[in-house]
């Protein structure tokens, strides 16, 4: 087998195994398994979820916590990874319905994630939940804004939430 073969090979594998991340992530939200939900971060990641915003282990126990969601489905559409090495940026469409008590939530959108190879294993260091269309009563303001541009979060490639000078850079820039 020529290099070639055998990189577009590892590529293969590595966007399978990313995709494998994304949809165990999101079946480990829709079923509450606060363990499952940490396993699939980085240590040092940071999940933006719009209202929410800390690590991944905070964000397990932000979804496990007793609260007003009575139950949760995701639907996941097409992934575009970019993989260099042993990092990647993907791409992921998103859909999901669920129960606030009797009531239905619904919505949609995009997670833009930044993901890191470590011990040979891919987690996911940074997300962005790039809605566009949020639950009745949550404040879209407090997500990442969508643009038909090259200025979509998508085409970023950050790294992490940098902060500056007290504030979030390129924090919802352009809207």
């Amino acid at each position: 087998m020529d290099d070639s073969v055998d990189g577009a090979t590892t590529r293969w594998a590595d966007k399978l195994e990313l995709a494998e991340l994304v949809a165990v992530l999101s079946s480990a939200v829709d079923r509450a398994d606060r363990a499952r939900i940490a396993s699939c971060y980085a240590e040092d990641s940071f999940d933006d979820h719009g209202t929410f915003k800390g690590t991944g282990a905070q964000f397990a126990d932000f979804v496990c916590r007793p609260g007003p969601m009575t139950s949760m489905h995701h639907l996941l559409g097409q992934s575009v990874f970019d993989v260099r090495g042993d990092e990647a940026w993907g791409e992921t469409f998103y859909g999901f319905n669920g129960s606030a008590g009797t009531a239905p939530v619904t919505g949609h959108g995009r997670y833009v994630d930044y993901f890191r190879r470590i011990d040979g294993a891919w987690k996911l260091v940074y997300r962005r939940v790039v809605p566009d269309a949020v639950p009745a009563g949550d404040d879209a303001g407090a997500y990442w804004r969508a643009r038909r541009d090259g200025d979509d979060p998508s085409y970023d490639r950050r790294r992490s939430d940098v902060v500056r000078e007290g504030r979030h850079e390129g924090r919802h820039e352009g809207a």
